[in-house]
C-alpha cells in the first residue's frame, strides 16, 4: 500500500485549494488564445506535456518506488484509471466550453459539482454537517434549480463537469497514494491515446504542433505546466480538507468563471441569472462566515 503525505496542515490544504481554484476559475481566458488549434489536438499534448513535466519531478523527489508500488497494486492501479477518465473528460469539456463560448453553462456545471461533493462527504463518508450547512445546501441547491429552469434546455456540458469532477475528486480523497504519484500515474494512463491520435494525424500530413507557428507550439508546450501544477496542489489540498466543506469551497472558481463569461465574453446574465447566483454566494458566505463568528463567541466568552 502506498501511504499519503500526513504532513500537510489544514491551512497548508485551504492555500493550496483556493491557489487551484484561482488557476482554474480564470482557465477560460487561457483556452481562448489556442483559436486556431483543434480540441482534440489540445488534449493530446495536454497530456504529452504534463507527463514530460511531472517525471522529472518524480526523480527529483525520489518516488519512483511509490510509483512502482502503485502500479504493482490492482486496486490502486483501478482506481487511477478511473481518475485518469474522470479528469481526461473534464479537461476536454472545459476546453470545449471556453471554445465555444458556453462558460456560462459550464460554470452552472461547475456550481452543482460542489453539492454532490457536499453529499458523498457526509453520506458515503459520514463527515460531520452542521445545521448552518444544511441552510447554504438549500439556498444552493434552489438557486441551482431555478436556473436550470430558466435555461429550459437540459444543460450537457454541466452535467457531465459534474459527474467527472465528482468522481474524479472522490476518488483522489479515498485513494491513498503520493499526490506525485498519483497525478503521474493518472497522465500516463492517457498517454497511449495521445500519442495514438497524434501519430494518426500525422500519418494524416497535419504536423505535430498542429501548426508552423512558433507561438503555437509555445502554447501546447505551456499546457503540461498549466494542468499538472493545479492537479498537484488539489492532489495536496484534498487529503486535509472535508469534502463538505471543499463542495462550499470550489464554488469560488466558477465564480471567477462567471466573471470572465460574463464581462470579457460577453454571454448572457440575465436578472433570473442574478438571483440563483445570488443565492450561491449567499450560502458561501454563510459557510465562511459562521464558523469565523463561533470562533469570535468563544474567545469573547473566554475572555469574560
Amino acid at each position: 500500500m502506498v501511504e499519503e503525505n500526513n504532513n500537510v496542515t489544514p491551512r497548508m490544504s485551504l492555500v493550496c485549494v483556493l491557489s487551484v481554484y484561482t488557476i482554474w476559475g480564470i482557465q477560460p481566458l487561457y483556452w481562448q488564445i489556442f483559436n486556431d488549434i483543434s480540441l482534440s489536438h489540445i488534449l493530446a499534448h495536454r497530456i504529452i506535456w504534463s507527463v514530460l513535466f511531472l517525471l522529472p519531478i518524480v526523480v527529483l523527489t525520489k518516488c519512483w518506488d511509490k510509483l512502482i508500488n502503485v502500479l504493482r497494486s490492482l486496486r490502486l492501479v483501478l482506481m487511477s484509471f478511473i481518475c485518469a477518465m474522470a479528469i481526461g473528460t473534464n479537461w476536454l469539456l472545459n476546453i470545449y466550453a471556453a471554445a465555444t463560448k458556453q462558460v456560462v453553462e459550464a460554470s452552472l456545471g461547475h456550481y452543482i459539482t460542489p453539492i454532490i461533493i457536499i453529499f458523498l462527504g457526509v453520506f458515503a463518508l459520514k463527515e460531520s454537517f452542521q445545521p448552518y450547512k444544511f441552510v447554504a445546501t438549500f439556498l444552493v441547491v434552489t438557486g441551482v434549480v431555478i436556473l436550470t429552469l430558466y435555461v429550459g434546455k437540459l444543460p450537457v456540458i454541466a452535467i457531465f463537469l459534474v459527474i467527472t469532477f465528482a468522481v474524479y475528486t472522490f476518488a483522489k480523497k479515498v485513494t491513498l497514494i503520493d499526490p506525485v504519484v498519483g497525478i503521474t500515474v493518472e497522465t500516463l494512463m492517457l498517454l497511449p491515446l495521445a500519442i495514438i491520435y497524434l501519430y494518426v494525424k500525422s500519418c494524416a500530413g497535419e504536423p505535430f504542433f498542429a501548426t508552423a507557428a512558433t507561438k503555437d507550439a509555445l502554447l501546447l508546450i505551456s499546457t503540461g505546466i498549466f494542468t499538472s501544477v493545479p492537479l498537484l496542489l488539489f492532489s495536496l489540498g484534498v487529503k486535509g480538507i472535508n469534502l463538505s466543506n471543499l463542495g462550499f469551497i470550489q464554488y469560488y472558481a466558477p465564480s471567477l468563471s462567471l466573471i470572465v463569461g460574463v464581462f470579457i465574453f460577453h454571454e448572457q446574465f440575465s436578472t433570473i441569472h442574478l438571483l440563483c447566483f445570488g443565492l450561491i454566494w449567499l450560502a458561501i458566505l454563510i459557510v465562511l462566515l459562521t464558523p469565523l463568528a463561533r470562533r469570535n463567541s468563544q474567545v469573547l466568552k473566554c475572555k469574560q
